[in-house]
This record gives C-alpha cells, structure tokens and sequence, in this order.
C-alpha cells in the first residue's frame, strides 16, 4: 500500500550482459528515471533476472518502503512471472509491477547509441506512469465451460476447430456461407508448393462434418457476443434452410421444383415484359439464334453444358428467359440448368459487359500490390469489383489464379494477358479497348 497516500517506486535498469548496454547508456537512463513522478529508488545491475538482482528489489521493498516496482530489460514473456513473485514474496502486491522492454522494443532493433538512450527513457517513463495507476488484484478460480466457439470455417477456421476439438473440447463452428471452406475451395493449387487445394481441404471438412466435438452452424452469423473469458455468451442467427437437414442428400432435385429460386427465370404467359436486369427481352433474331442451338444440341442432359456455352455466347450472360427456353427446347429441368450455370466459373447468370477486366488476387499477385491495381480499375470504370459499367461496355471481375505467378502482379482484359501490371498503366489498357471499339464502329 502506498505510505501517506503516496506511492513509492522503485526502478530497476537491466544492462543484460551488452544485449542492451552495448547500445543504451544505462547510466544516463537510470539518472532520467530519477527524476520522475514518486521514482524513490532508480538503480542498475548487469543481471536483474539473477539471484542478487532479484535480492536487490526484495531489499528496497523492505528497506525503502517501495509500494511499486518497474524493472526495464527484456521481454515480458521471458520474466514477469520472475520479477512477479519477487514482489509478492518482499510483501507487496504482484500485479503493482511493471516491465518496460529496452532490449527487443530498443537496444536490439537500433544502432544509434544516442537514439536508442533517448527511447528507453521514454519506455521507463511510460512504464512508470502506467504503474502509478495500478491497483491491487486478486487472483480466483471461477468455473468455466470448456467449450470454443470458431469464427468463419474457412481452411483456418476449420483447422482451428479441428485442433480444439482434438484436445477434448466442444467447438462450435460458425460459417456465414451455406458450405465451409472458404476461398481455399475455389483454389485450383496452393501458393507457393503448388499442391492440389482440394488434396488438403477435402479430408479436413470430412473430418468436420464427421467429427463428435464440432458443431458445425453453416449458413449462419453471430449477432451478438457478451460475458468474459470463460463464461461468454455469443447469439448466432442461423438462417432458414427451407429443407430438412436430417433427410437431405444434397441431390438438388429440390431446386427444381423450387418456385422461389426459379420464379425469375419462368417465361411469362402473352407478350414478353421489359427485362429487369436492363437488357431487353429476346428479340426475334436472338429467339432464332436459340432455335438452332436448340436444334443442335437437342438429345438430354448430357449436351447441356455445350448449349449452355452457346447461349451465353450469344447473350455474354446467361439471361432468365434464355434460360427457360432451352430448357423447354432440350426437355431438361430448369433446375438443372441453373445447378450448372452456377457451379461452373464459365457462366454468369448476370449481365457482363463487351470487354471484361479481370485482376489476379492470388497470393503472389496481392502481396505485389493486386489490390491497389483493382482500386485503379474502380476509379477508372466507375464501378466496384463485380460490376458493369453504364454503357455495358466493361465488366470489372477478380479471380483467385490466372496461374501466371512469375508474372505478378497480373490482369486480363477479354483474352489478353499483361503481366508486371502496374496502376499507371490502368487508364492505358482500358484506353486501348475503347480505341479497338471506336475504330470496329
């Protein structure tokens, strides 16, 4: 406790061997920490964390009345726990210490002798300010649930999980999307090994699904968390799934009597209505356009995917009335068609524009600067990635792997591909296909 109301602190400077002498003056630190705020004692030792460093502090508790103790030498997580039990054992609370680092966080990371001084002053003077304003705690067991909750339920979330998990504990595993893996699913290698993305995934989310700790809430966000550590109470919202979990397979054969997800693509009865996405609806020569594809590819599911190429070849998406049509014409389910179109990376169920841009935002291209060119390609199109510019003549997209990783950073406009992009030249590129339009016209 603090004598007459006022605290009395003791500061200890650690020349750690030359670690941190050989860099600070230890001496002039010392002087500074003696003319600080309820500083009574200041000394230095070559060794603080030795058995006659650690009697020194017991000493100055006993014999100076020291109510707070500040030692300045190395990290924290190699001894604050010491210096932490010498206080308690002098008699004064554990938790009335503090330990400024002057070798990691000053001596080890300068070499100007005087600078270096300058900022372990600082770091003294920070860590007795901040000692001056501790208070006496108590330690206490108070009883836990041994149970983990993991946010999102991607390849670090999954192996987060799986790890707790190992160790005997309840995990409850919360991913906003319907399916777990995160981005790492849509990898086709890793960087920078090259191996097969789904070669490591796969087992881990089998391993997920299938292991007794883990309770996996897919499709699902927290709204709310609350409590301290060990006793936190967390609201998540799990979204409708409009099935029956316990008798789902996963077939898909759901989707295609599902009014909700095929209203949008069911051709109305009588003259056609205007487009909601803003493209007319199929005129005469598109609707003959879809006749012979229809007339080429008629013969089952198995020639789908090639119709479906076609169509968006015509289209460059993949329109809901297009859509319908060749269903009706190859005598396939519509649900089928909407279960490839948006499976395969290929197909877009929206609207692209004339020329499409993509930037590359794989692990080697996003360390060499991807993002900031995709900022580029945003402030010159006027849209965000994902978007379509007003007069339909670029889409703006980003992709996971153009596999050209020695050429980092890397886009694409249409089927050209330039390497060792740069922001500068975004405005050129997009210049130059504006150019190839002017002169087609």
């Amino acid at each position: 406790m603090s004598q007459n109301g006022r605290h009395r602190i003791g500061v200890y400077i650690c020349h750690c061997g030359t670690n941190i002498s050989h860099t600070v003056d230890v001496g002039a630190v010392v002087a500074h920490a003696r003319t600080l705020r309820d500083v009574v004692v200041a000394r230095e030792y070559k060794y603080m964390c030795s058995d006659p460093g650690q009697e020194m502090i017991r000493r100055d508790i006993a014999e100076e009345g020291l109510t707070h103790v500040v030692v300045a030498s190395c990290s924290p997580l190699m001894h604050e726990g010491t210096f932490r039990k010498v206080c308690e054992e002098a008699g004064i609370n554990r938790y009335l210490f503090q330990m400024a680092n002057i070798r990691e966080h000053c001596s080890w990371v300068h070499s100007d002798r005087r600078l270096a001084t300058a900022k372990a002053k600082q770091l003294v003077g920070a860590a007795v300010r901040r000692v001056w304003h501790h208070r006496p705690l108590e330690e206490r067991e108070v009883p836990v649930r041994p149970e983990a909750l993991v946010v999102g339920a991607g390849i670090a979330g999954i192996e987060a999980a799986l790890r707790i998990a190992d160790s005997g504990k309840r995990v409850y595993l919360v991913e906003k999307e319907p399916s777990i893996g995160g981005h790492m699913a849509k990898f086709d290698k890793t960087f920078p090994t090259l191996d097969c993305a789904a070669c490591i995934l796969t087992p881990k989310m089998v391993s997920v699904g299938e292991h007794p700790n883990i309770k996996l809430l897919s499709y699902s966000e927290v709204e709310e968390v609350s409590g301290y550590v060990g006793n936190f109470k967390v609201k998540v919202r799990r979204k409708a799934r409009h099935v029956d979990e316990e008798k789902c397979t996963g077939c898909g054969l759901c989707v295609e009597s599902c009014l909700v997800r095929n209203e949008a693509y069911i051709r109305p009865a009588g003259p056609p209505e205007p487009a909601k996405d803003g493209f007319p609806p199929l005129a005469p020569e598109e609707e003959s356009k879809l006749e012979g594809v229809v007339g080429k590819y008629k013969g089952g599911e198995g020639v789908a995917v090639p119709a479906l190429h076609e169509v968006q070849a015509i289209f460059n998406y993949l329109p809901g009335r297009a859509l319908a049509y060749l269903a009706d014409g190859l005598e396939v389910p519509l649900g089928l068609l909407y279960r490839l179109a948006t499976f395969y990376d290929a197909f877009s169920l929206t609207p692209k524009g004339k020329h499409v841009a993509r930037v590359c935002m794989g692990t080697a291209c996003y360390v060499k600067g991807a993002e900031g060119i995709l900022r580029a390609f945003e402030r010159q199109l006027g849209v965000e990635a994902g978007g379509l510019t007003e007069d339909k003549q670029f889409s703006l997209e980003t992709v996971n792997c153009l596999g050209c990783c020695g050429q980092a950073p890397v886009v694409t406009i249409d089927e050209e591909i330039f390497g060792y992009a740069r922001q500068t030249q975004v405005k050129g590129l997009l210049a130059k296909y504006k150019e190839k339009e002017t002169i087609s016209r």
